[in-house]
């Protein structure tokens, strides 16, 4: 009995104990001081934020599409926060500024408190810390241009923490050397000044990340003109799209305070539970439907800047096609790969990005160009062009040297996560290549083993070249290990005496085996991209010839002359190509990208840059003498409305019938036999104002050309041309336009793509021609966006 009473008292006097911690626990969070802006983000809608603290007026949203030149007006997008709702930063437009009238930082307390998911970390210079040449990407901030006034909170490379504060003669720094933010999760920051006790210091979910000592009775200086910013860095750096330095991600319950919290006051600020974001909420979205120039069918990222798509595969029912990109604006920057799935290569779905530069990895400063492969078991690796621009750290003689991952669950259906191999799987070795041009690796497998060809310049001359290497054996191994042993065979061919119009290197070079339609012929057929750009006709260029797999080096066929052809004939839209030998349809795809031709002002106020082509098909001509290319038939899915069908009509009874029919997505095919006609034109996306895209076909040259008026303000005219045969004294043509893009096919052997700007409202057609023509069949189909 005494025993109970014991037990019973015990168990009282435990409760009481942890009443009082309780109540104590919540007496320290009452006894905060009431903070001088809190910005609670629980809008859940529009452009305005409101002051929960009451001190401040509302203050608008900075965000690009407020204003917008291009689509119709939107608002930032709120998503689910820590505590009801949370704003998402796209990383380029969205800020907001109280002016320094409303608000100014002073005195010898400071406290900053946050909740933030980063969507993505900047790169920047990896010994920025150590040299004082630190770029601080921006949480918030009233800080001067030299930073000895104000203050500036925010993150540097993989989410390092920094606080920085002027005192008026100097600026006091803060990093966290081992904690870290976590990419797409809720992180609580805190940063506390305390001039009186002579501290500064860090805190990252309700622990201390980093302290520093500083002068006792310190004291932030106050700013002359510059207002508080929030989510973006004052004196960031700045380019034609934008600017560096700015927030991307959520952000959620900023709380300043004009004076320095404790520890405990910290934890209890960041005592809250925080589910894992998932992709979807936390991407940018999809609202670039209304943009009158961005295509609708063509796969492109949700927002801002893409370059080559790249690794196509097919897995378990699904295709994937990777893409560098940048979610943070629209600029070449941070690169990751970006993620496509599709059940058909039609339709794609970006979902969450496959590869990002990772801290204490192969691939630390950007994720470049690559392909996939699949092991002798059929696992799906990609491989991929590493960055380190710390190279020489490691060893290494290049920034560019090749990387590989794997799926992390080769059970789920869009693989969405990829572990990346903790070494290089091939690194650029002296006398391989030119130091310093070594990337883009492209995989495919013969019978005595795995190849693979990566773009270099030649270490004889100026020229570009592709380096060869091969492995017996390429296997993922059940210990997590992968199998593998590159040896370098050579320099692939390189070209005589070569012209600057190929470039110092090859970019994406591809070496794949093409056969007819009929198979009665194939070839080996060698394509490469000539870079730099700004020297280089940065076209597609493919020679045919024969591989010889002992040797390890291809020889061009003499029908060639020694100097390669364009696979499309348009100017600079269709670069960087990527195959995949499509294990359903059993036909030879192409990716690639359509690059915009626009200026970096017109596509930071559009916030994108590129889309994808729509994927076409390889084959070898019936001769077997060169390439072919068309649109892949599953590309007839998206085919919408038949608006026109016309047989056996005159010049004049196409245009009459053509005359109704308008739009900015459609499909044209057409079959014209030019009769007495020397030259012959196709006008689409015409109008007032001279707006005009032609496709022209010269009879007597055997040429077809494309050219627009349709320029934006800094797009250059450009059209192209090349050597089209008539086929049976016919020319069969296939357009798809989509927008601002003219994809043009003819007679299943070349293509010519182009983009046209300048007036959205141009969408008619017509035909026109210097004698007779006969529009012997001719259909027009509007078109579904994906």
């Amino acid at each position: 009995m005494k025993s109970k009473r014991i037990l019973l008292f015990a168990a009282l006097l435990a409760l009481t104990v942890l009443a009082q911690v309780v109540s104590v626990g919540a007496e320290a969070a009452e006894k905060l001081p009431d903070p001088m802006l809190y910005l609670a983000f629980d809008e859940g809608e529009g452009h305005l934020v409101s002051d929960a603290s009451g001190n401040l007026p509302e203050e608008e949203i900075a965000y690009r599409f407020l204003k917008p030149i291009y689509t119709e007006v939107m608002e930032p997008s709120w998503r689910e926060g820590v505590s009801g709702s949370s704003l998402l930063f796209d990383g380029n437009s969205v800020c907001i500024t109280y002016p320094r009238e409303a608000l100014s930082f002073s005195g010898e307390g400071l406290t900053v408190s946050v909740w933030i998911a980063p969507r993505v970390f900047e790169w920047d210079d990896p010994h920025g810390v150590e040299n004082g040449t630190a770029h601080l990407t921006a949480i918030a901030g009233q800080a001067s241009a030299d930073g000895t006034k104000g203050f500036l909170l925010g993150y540097q490379r993989f989410g390092r923490l920094g606080f920085q504060v002027g005192t008026g003669s100097e600026k006091l720094t803060l990093w966290a050397d081992e904690e870290r933010l976590t990419r797409n999760a809720w992180n609580h920051v805190a940063a506390v000044f305390d001039g009186r006790a002579g501290m500064m210091a860090l805190y990252l979910n309700g622990a201390e990340a980093a302290r520093m000592n500083i002068p006792a009775g310190s004291a932030i200086a106050p700013t002359a003109v510059e207002g508080l910013l929030i989510g973006k860095n004052e004196y960031g750096e700045k380019i034609a799209a934008g600017q560096y330095q700015m927030f991307a991600g959520l952000m959620d319950e900023l709380k300043i305070y004009p004076s320095a919290l404790s520890g405990p006051d910290i934890a209890a600020l960041a005592d809250r539970e925080t589910a894992d974001i998932p992709w979807e909420r936390i991407a940018l979205p999809d609202i670039l439907s209304g943009d009158v120039y961005r295509p609708q069918y063509h796969a492109a990222p949700n927002q801002h800047w893409m370059n080559e798509p790249h690794a196509p595969l097919y897995y378990n029912g699904m295709y994937h096609l990777f893409f560098q990109c940048n979610s943070v604006g629209p600029y070449w920057r941070n690169i990751c790969w970006g993620h496509w799935v599709s059940e058909d290569t039609v339709h794609w779905r970006q979902i969450a990005d496959a590869i990002v530069p990772t801290e204490n990895t192969v691939v630390p400063d950007g994720v470049w160009s690559g392909c996939a492969a699949m092991d002798v078991n059929g696992t799906p690796l990609l491989f991929f062009t590493a960055g380190n621009d710390s190279f020489r750290d490691a060893g290494l003689i290049s920034n560019q040297n090749i990387g590989v991952a794997w799926p992390k669950d080769l059970s789920d259906p869009e693989l969405t996560e990829w572990v990346i191999m903790d070494h290089l799987a091939l690194a650029q070795q002296p006398g391989q290549g030119r130091p310093g041009e070594f990337r883009d690796p492209s995989v495919w497998r013969e019978e005595d083993g795995w190849y693979m060809l990566i773009c270099s310049g030649s270490a004889e001359n100026a020229g570009g070249t592709a380096l060869l290497y091969r492995t017996e054996r390429l296997e993922r191994k059940a210990d997590g290990t992968l199998d593998m042993d590159w040896q370098y065979i050579g320099p692939l061919w390189e070209m005589p005496d070569q012209s600057m119009t190929y470039g110092t290197s090859w970019e994406l070079p591809i070496l794949l085996k093409l056969e007819n339609e009929s198979g009665t012929k194939e070839r080996y057929a060698f394509f490469f991209s000539p870079a730099p750009a700004s020297i280089a006709d940065n076209k597609v260029y493919y020679f045919l010839g024969d591989f010889d797999r002992t040797a390890g080096t291809f020889t061009p066929d003499k029908a060639f002359g020694g100097l390669p052809r364009i696979l499309d004939y348009g100017k600079n839209v269709f670069t960087g190509p990527s195959v995949l030998r499509d294990p359903v349809t059993g036909r030879l795809c192409v990716f690639s990208i359509m690059q915009d031709q626009r200026s970096g002002p017109e596509q930071g106020a559009a916030g994108w840059a590129h889309t994808a082509g729509l994927t076409r098909n390889l084959f070898l001509n019936e001769a077997g003498d060169d390439v072919c290319i068309c649109p892949d038939p599953r590309l007839y899915a998206l085919l919408d409305q038949e608006l026109l069908s016309l047989r056996d009509a005159t010049l004049e009874e196409a245009n009459a019938a053509l005359a109704d029919i308008h739009g900015d997505l459609l499909y044209i095919r057409a079959v014209v036999d030019p009769g007495d006609a020397q030259s012959f034109s196709f006008l689409c996306k015409t109008g007032k104002r001279k707006s005009e895209t032609a496709f022209t076909y010269s009879v007597p040259d055997a040429r077809i050309a494309g050219a627009t008026r349709n320029r934006g303000k800094d797009a250059p005219v450009l059209g192209g041309d090349g050597i089209l045969p008539l086929k049976d004294g016919k020319l069969e043509m296939e357009i798809f336009i989509d927008r601002s893009l003219v994809e043009g096919f003819f007679n299943r052997n070349k293509a010519l793509s182009i983009r046209a700007y300048d007036n959205p409202e141009a969408q008619q057609m017509e035909w026109t021609a210097d004698g007779s023509l006969k529009i012997i069949e001719m259909q027009v189909f509007s078109v579904s966006p994906i």
